[in-house]
């Protein structure tokens, strides 16, 4: 299955300069596009369309310019400043926060455009999921710079009309940074006060019950903890996260979590592993973790160990449609709000259609040339890009006409 491509990215987190000139440093700054409106802080971004007038007489970090830009080579004589040469199809929005290495690796940490903003503050773990998309590395491989003094850098450059309803922590396991992640909340909340912190956490670390407390009170309320749980017993769950003991410091992680008034969504993922519980799992939510906020039903995404173990884990969504129609149905009978995430509609039941939702990430809804035509592809999940024609997420999909 050929996904589709996207026209402009406006949707990219990393990207690779095509050239770079006067680059000797590591450089972090907000986006702007007007030239008239800029400080020595900003990197202004010019597109193919956009002149560059009066660039010359005035103070930049750099200028990030489109390869296709009638001013191209004049930029690169004329500029005193660094210039960094993208792809016509890169681009930025004013207000977008972007660092560049000296490299010309080009992060962008906070997007304008989107709600999904995430930061990632660590790769380290302490689980090792058998089905984890992006596989932890080790303490010894993070970077020296410390997670708290980036994000606080980053939240400077936030104009305050860009501030988010939610912003996401993520990882790795963000609460390895221990009492590090307890000064990244604090700092959001007291720049942010009405920004909702949703923080993707395995959970295991919060049945310490005086760190919940103090990450709730550094929250002051503002916060939806992300927690995945993946089968009703422990030796099911432990094996998929490849961790002894982590179902039972989940649960008391949950427990702790409703004691000091932070909210939960419980997040499970969809596979060979899971599936055969799926049901079991729904009812021991509704009758032990009556407090969840939602249930979260995700599709896999196929890559790095979720790759590596394809086979022990792939299971085409048409084959296990009953039983995620049978668990949605018990969890709505006991009024706990559930979604089905990155599942096409035409591989699920009917009759769980309303529990669908787009993906958490924007950039995540791709669709198949064969999804052409579909009267509900703006409304559909759609797929993950790690579905192709080797390793397709369904042999079922049929676009509704």
């Amino acid at each position: 299955m050929n996904t589709l491509s996207l026209a402009k990215d406006t949707l990219f987190l990393f990207c690779q300069a095509v050239d770079t000139h006067r680059l000797n440093q590591p450089l972090l700054g907000k986006v702007i596009v007007d030239a008239g409106a800029g400080s020595a802080k900003d990197l202004l971004f010019l597109d193919s369309e956009t002149a560059a007038t009066d660039v010359t007489h005035t103070l930049f970090q750099a200028v990030i310019c489109s390869i296709t830009h009638p001013q191209l080579d004049w930029l690169e004589k004329s500029l005193n400043c660094p210039l960094i040469v993208v792809s016509e199809t890169t681009v930025f929005t004013a207000g977008d926060v972007v660092s560049v290495s000296v490299k010309g690796r080009i992060h962008r940490h906070y997007r304008v455009a989107s709600g999904n903003n995430a930061f990632l503050v660590t790769e380290a773990c302490n689980n090792f999921c058998i089905m984890c998309p992006q596989p932890p590395k080790p303490l010894n491989l993070q970077p020296d710079e410390s997670s708290e003094r980036r994000v606080n850098q980053i939240l400077n450059l936030i104009e305050k009309e860009h501030i988010p309803d939610t912003l996401c922590i993520t990882g790795g396991e963000p609460t390895m940074l221990k009492q590090e992640l307890v000064n990244i909340v604090e700092n959001i909340s007291t720049k942010m006060p009405d920004t909702l912190v949703h923080l993707l956490t395995n959970g295991r670390a919060f049945c310490y019950e005086k760190y919940v407390a103090e990450i709730a009170a550094a929250a002051k309320g503002k916060m939806l903890a992300g927690i995945p749980l993946f089968a009703h017993v422990s030796d099911i769950h432990d094996y998929i996260v490849q961790g002894e003991g982590a179902f039972d410091q989940t649960l008391a992680g949950l427990l702790n979590c409703y004691k000091y008034g932070i909210a939960v969504e419980l997040r499970v993922v969809l596979h060979q592993q899971t599936i055969p519980y799926l049901p079991e799992l729904a009812e021991f939510i509704s009758r032990n973790l009556f407090f969840v906020k939602h249930v979260a039903l995700m599709g896999m995404e196929t890559m790095g160990f979720a790759k590596m173990n394809r086979e022990e884990l792939h299971m085409d969504p048409w084959d296990y449609k009953d039983t995620l129609s049978r668990a949605t149905k018990l969890l709505n009978l006991y009024g706990i709000e559930t979604r089905i995430f990155n599942l096409p509609l035409c591989v699920v039941n009917s009759d769980v259609h309303h529990h669908c939702a787009q993906s958490i990430s924007d950039f995540k809804n791709i669709f198949s040339p064969d999804c052409s035509g579909c009267t509900k592809q703006d409304v559909c999940c759609g797929f993950f890009s790690s579905s192709t024609e080797k390793q397709p997420l369904s042999t079922h999909i049929v676009p509704f006409h």
